[in-house]
């Protein structure tokens, strides 16, 4: 397994996969019609390639031999602090050391970027992604209204330091 940073030519990719894994994730937890409304908004291909080109955002894609197994997006915040904004998993890279491979080299590159702390949002009822951000450190400082469609969703805050 190797985690590389993302460049342009990876969008389609990242479209694909994005798609996919949010999906793959979250099917159930929402209607039909919000899942779609989501996917369709927050990985076409337009918005995907404008935050490839985004000078403060960074991908980084997790792939072994068969393909990517994963990938997570960072974004400075403020010159300090940088956002966690996805970190998605492949099912068949689920409990495989996959994700932590992909956790160790997505805050390497957010150090590397010279930030000194990251935080993210988790949806309230996905318990397996708390705990494994936990593991990493992370901790509970608050909450918001995540948008999945029409269908308004909390998530829970969750940093730590770099």
């Amino acid at each position: 397994m190797q985690a590389r940073i993302a460049s342009i030519e990876d969008r389609d990719l990242l479209v694909d996969l994005g798609r996919r894994t949010f999906f793959e994730t979250f099917v159930g937890t929402c209607s039909d019609e919000d899942m779609d409304l989501f996917l369709a908004t927050s990985y076409s291909p337009e918005k995907v390639e404008a935050e490839l080109k985004d000078p403060l955002s960074r991908f980084l894609i997790l792939e072994d031999l068969h393909g990517p197994l994963g990938f997570t997006r960072i974004q400075g915040d403020t010159p300090d602090r940088v956002e966690l904004v996805r970190f998605y998993m492949e099912q068949r890279a689920i409990g495989t050391g996959a994700a932590h491979i992909l956790m160790e080299g997505t805050l390497e590159l957010a150090r590397g970027l010279g930030y000194s702390q990251v935080y993210l949002g988790v949806w309230e009822k996905n318990f397996r992604a708390q705990k494994f951000y936990m593991k990493w450190g992370f901790l509970k400082t608050g909450e918001k209204i995540f948008m999945v469609g029409t269908d308004p969703q909390v998530d829970w805050y969750y940093e730590r330091e770099l």
